[in-house]
């Protein structure tokens, strides 16, 4: 998972690409922001298949496969 600097120079860089006008303030809110909601995504995901009933790791991804598409797509699991 990248880290709150890997969000900020990647929002810092995105807005002066892009000719947007941004101060530090507002780029380390935005990067806050995205840093906290991947890091729920991220225990969430992870989650679902560590702590699955099945017993092996391959009926765990087809439950969420069948289950959850949405965990699987973001855990690279199928094909977006």
């Amino acid at each position: 998972m990248p880290t709150l600097t890997a969000y900020e120079n990647r929002i810092a860089e995105y807005a002066a690409e892009h000719n947007h006008s941004t101060s530090r303030g507002q780029v380390k809110r935005l990067a806050r922001t995205l840093h906290d909601r991947q890091a729920r995504m991220w225990d969430e995901d992870l989650e679902r298949v560590f702590m699955h009933p099945d017993p092996t790791p391959f009926a765990a991804f087809d439950s969420i496969t069948h289950n959850d598409r949405a965990a699987a797509r973001r855990l690279g699991l199928i094909p977006a």
